[in-house]
Order: C-alpha cells, then structure tokens, then sequence
C-alpha cells in the first residue's frame, strides 16, 4: 500500500511538472534587426523593410502598400539609383485626415510622389546644406531651409519639420520622419 501511495505521488509530481512546463515555455520575440546567424550571406535590407517595423509610420504604409510603383521602388534592395524619402508619421496624417482621405489611386500615388527624391540619397550633412530638391511630381520640388541656431531643418516654407536625429538608412536609400504631410509650394517669381 505505501509502495502504490509513493507511486502515485510520483506520477502526480512528474505531471504536474510537465503541465507547469508547459506554461513556461520561453516565447520567441521577433526581433527585425536580428541577423540570421544560419546564413553565411549578408542581408540586404530594403527601406520597406526598415520602416515596416516603425509603429509611427503606420498611417504612411498602409498608403505605400496601395502604390504599386513607388512601393516596388522602395522595397527594391537592389536599386541602382538610391533616393530619399520623407515620411509624415500618424500625427500628420490626422492633423489632415479630411484631405488625403481619398479612395483614387493616383491621389495617393501623386502624394507618395510628393515625398520621394529619387536622384539622391541624401545624409543629414547634405541635407542641411541643400535649397531645393526634385521629387517624382514635375513642378513640385521640395523647398528645404536648415536654421543653424536651432538645428533645425524646415520643408516647404516650414510646413514640415525632419528628423535628422533618427535618419533610416536602407541599401536603396534613405528615409526622413516629418511632422506634416507636404504640400506643394507656389513660387513667389
């Protein structure tokens, strides 16, 4: 009777131990930085790739991921003519909701445009020392005024402000947050 007693504690502890286990099972978490150790090649990421993970750039790709064009350019890591790209975060998006809730195609792919520049991937040293610079749409380039006092770099007459603290850099280019979405600028001439 005590060996059947000391059995059954037995078999009771080796199962509890097993359901416990199970609880404590270590949970993987995905970490998008992470290189792949199994692999001997070294991975080239995309912009897409980089700001995929970024929580503040929701909004911006939710509309990238409507654009076919522009979102094969800035997925593309094997881009021949690496470009920059400037990304209203969510709060800009809402500051404007009522003018970019549009459900045609080309307003979206014409706003994408807006912020692309695809001739140059510019570092924040070039950035501040840029005037002008051409994006995708004809006629509509982006005006960029850096103030040295308050390093601070302005976008169109200071409708947006870069974050130059936190450039993303990707194989194919690189990638500016902006507190606004951009608009164009009439010329004063």
């Amino acid at each position: 009777m005590l060996l059947l007693s000391v059995f059954t504690t037995l078999v009771l502890l080796i199962v509890s131990s097993v359901l416990c286990m199970d609880n404590m099972q270590p949970k993987l978490l995905y970490e998008p930085n992470a290189p792949d150790y199994r692999s001997s090649e070294i991975v080239r990421q995309s912009l897409f790739d980089k700001l995929a993970v970024d929580a503040s750039l929701s909004t911006f790709m939710d509309v990238l991921t409507q654009v076919e064009d522009v979102l094969k350019m800035v997925n593309n890591s094997e881009i021949e003519q690496p470009f920059t790209l400037f990304c209203p975060v969510n709060g800009a998006f809402q500051a404007s909701m009522l003018e970019w809730r549009a459900d045609n195609l080309q307003d979206w792919e014409k706003f994408l445009q807006q912020h692309l520049v695809p001739t140059a991937k510019l570092d924040v040293r070039h950035l501040k020392k840029t005037q002008q610079l051409d994006t995708m749409v004809e006629d509509q380039p982006i005006h960029v005024k850096y103030h040295y006092f308050r390093d601070k770099t302005e976008l169109n007459n200071g409708m947006a402000t870069v974050d130059t603290d936190h450039p993303i850099e990707a194989t194919n280019g690189i990638a500016y947050k902006i507190d606004a979405v951009l608009r164009p600028v009439q010329d004063s001439h």
